[in-house]
Order: C-alpha cells, then structure tokens, then sequence
C-alpha cells in the first residue's frame, strides 16, 4: 500500500513540475517560417483617407488586385484617369477614374455607373469607392 501511495505522490509531482516548467516559457502559439518568425515586420499603419496627390502617387502606373461587391480581377490606373481592368467573370474592359476633393470616383466599362468615395489606405490594401485594392509586386 505504501508504495502505491508512493508512486502516486511521485507521478503528481511530476506533473506538477512539467506544469511549472512549460508556464515559465513564451506564451501562446508561435509560428515559425525556417527558424525565424512567420511574421512580416511590418507595422500596421492607422486608417486614413489620402488626399488628391497621394491617391495618384498610389495608384498611377500600378497594377492591383481588385474586390467588388460585383466582381474581382486585376486593374491598372493610368494618369490620363483611364483604368484597364480584366475582371475574372466579365473579362477585359476599360474605365474612368478622377479626384475631386477627398472623393475617388470611378467606372468599370462601357455605360457603367460612375462610383464615388473616400480613398483609404490601411496598411496592406486600399479601399477605393467601392474596390479593394491590393497592389501586385513582382
């Protein structure tokens, strides 16, 4: 019997000490990515409206990702304010784009609506009227 005892108490503290150790280390999940963090060392960048120069200065001559509530593909702004975008259902087609005070307008085809908005950057991606867009680096 004692030695059932014994072992028991010894089995707790065992288990008492593998608690203790592991609660002494970092805490939560880490991900790692080949011995260094998965993590980018990117610092998120407070939401914000850009103003007239910087809406060009971001978009003019690059090209995006783009995600509509009516569709998503890849476009292009110009600086003559044409766009050329191939949308992944309706295929290629051209557009419209302008600032006028903290307002971003645009157009996605032939007799399509013009849309307008405020112009957000948010770090990784930028909301334009009604798009999101994220710039495609290669």
């Amino acid at each position: 019997m004692r030695t059932i005892t014994s072992s028991i108490q010894f089995a707790s503290l065992a288990g008492l000490m593998l608690l203790s150790a592991c609660s002494s280390g970092p805490k939560g999940v880490r991900i790692v990515n080949g011995g260094t963090s998965a993590f980018t060392d990117k610092v998120s960048a407070p939401i914000r409206n850009l103003s007239a120069a910087e809406i060009g200065q971001s978009i003019i001559g690059k090209n995006f990702q783009y995600t509509r509530k009516d569709g998503s593909g890849f476009v292009t702004y110009n600086g003559d304010g044409t766009l050329t975008f191939t949308d992944d259902q309706k295929g290629q087609g051209t557009g419209t784009w302008q600032v006028s005070g903290e307002q971003f307008c645009e157009t996605h085809g032939a007799g399509a609506a013009q849309e307008c908005g405020v112009f957000k950057n948010t770090g990784d991606a930028y909301f334009a009227a009604n798009s999101r867009l994220v710039e495609m680096k290669i």
